[in-house]
């Protein structure tokens, strides 16, 4: 009995023994670790801080200096200048072709536009008491430019004297001929009516306005020049000089100048003090452009005394100016005056201006008015 006791007892200590080590075909797997905690550390006692009496002070903060901001520096204009206007210009349009636009002045043709933005302005008689204005524009950008007017033979002169690319809508018999005997560059709107001219709507609609209804703009000539394949660059000399500050004339002041086209029309020129250039009045009335709402100034007013005389035969009543030859003149600026001299030699040339001093005329940087009549001007 004993024996089978202990006989028992050693077959149950082999099966546990077979057991613990997984048997054959097991997969190994980790032995389990038995971990017995330990005490728990008893919490920390939180430290309490006992009020006191003492009076609380504020943190200070140091003063700050005072940051004076850096100023702001003013542009820098372009260091070339406009050879039109003495301006400062951008470099590449330093050679760019002007153009030469004819544009009405009647009374029913005002506003003009895009006129506040020329360089130069001649302006002389057509027929009756009207004149007409020939806008030279040098590194060109308005949008829109009128109302375009038919061409004189007289008119190409002034485009000749900057080598620049005559603009019209139409033209006399003699401008007819003169564009074509002496092979000008131009852009009629009697050609191009519809694509680099429009006509405004309203005085399209107008019959009084029909013929004062016809603008362009400055992408539109420099598009249609480039497809007639017309040169776009010049190396012409500018025919003024431009001093390098604003600067009085010897001879003495002149703030309002009245020229005398006929008895009828008689514009005026009256010198503003506070921008140095002289506002311009027609028609008992502010000159206004249409594009800026604004009256029109201008830094120099030269009046051109020329001869003139009607065309024999011409039922319209045209006229003829010898501009080839010479004759004398006024220059006012800056609310101050001289006596000029001008002379051309011939068709092909550049006038010539002359200051009292006899040397080569010298204005003040700005747009010029250039007044083109045969009767001297009033002025005080």
């Amino acid at each position: 009995m004993k024996n089978k006791f202990y006989l028992l007892l050693l077959i149950m200590l082999a099966v546990v023994m077979f057991a613990a080590c997984g048997g054959s075909g097991s997969s190994e797997t980790e032995p389990v670790v038995l971990v017995t905690p330990t005490d728990t550390p008893a919490p920390t006692a939180t430290q309490t801080i006992e009020p006191t009496n003492e009076p609380m002070v504020e943190p200070t903060q140091e003063p700050q200096p005072e940051l004076t901001p850096e100023p702001t520096p003013e542009p820098t204009p372009p260091p070339f200048r406009n050879p039109l206007t003495g301006l400062p210009m951008e470099e590449d349009a330093l050679q760019s072709r002007p153009f030469a636009v004819v544009m009405g002045n009647s009374q029913v043709a005002l506003p003009q536009s895009g006129l506040a933005q020329a360089n130069i302005i001649y302006e002389a008689l057509s027929e009756g008491s009207v004149t007409r204005i020939i806008a030279i524009y040098n590194d060109i950008s308005a949008a829109r430019i009128g109302s375009v007017r038919s061409a004189r033979d007289y008119f190409l002169h002034f485009a000749i004297d900057h080598d620049a690319i005559f603009v019209h809508h139409g033209q006399s018999p003699q401008g007819a001929a003169a564009i074509r005997d002496w092979s000008i560059n131009n852009i009629n709107g009697m050609f191009f009516d519809g694509s680099t001219f429009w006509r405004d709507p309203v005085r399209w609609r107008t019959p009084t306005l029909r013929e004062h209804s016809s603008f362009t703009s400055a992408a539109n000539l420099i598009y249609r020049a480039n497809a007639l394949r017309y040169r776009t660059t010049t190396t012409a000399e500018p025919i003024f000089q431009f001093h390098e500050e604003i600067t009085e004339l010897a001879d003495g002041t002149a703030t309002r100048i009245t020229v005398p086209y006929t008895a009828n029309f008689r514009p005026m020129f009256v010198f503003n003090e506070e921008t140095q250039t002289y506002a311009r009045y027609q028609f008992n009335t502010a000159h206004m452009d249409y594009t800026t709402g604004e009256q029109i100034h201008v830094t120099n007013v030269i009046v051109q005394i020329v001869n003139s005389r009607l065309i024999a035969g011409d039922h319209y009543g045209r006229r003829q100016f010898d501009l080839v030859g010479s004759g004398t003149g006024w220059l006012f600026t800056n609310g101050t005056y001289e006596a000029i001299t001008w002379s051309k030699a011939n068709r092909q040339s550049q006038t010539v201006w002359l200051g009292a001093d006899g040397q080569p005329l010298t204005l003040n940087p700005g747009t010029t008015w250039v007044n083109v009549l045969s009767t001297p001007p009033v002025f005080e």
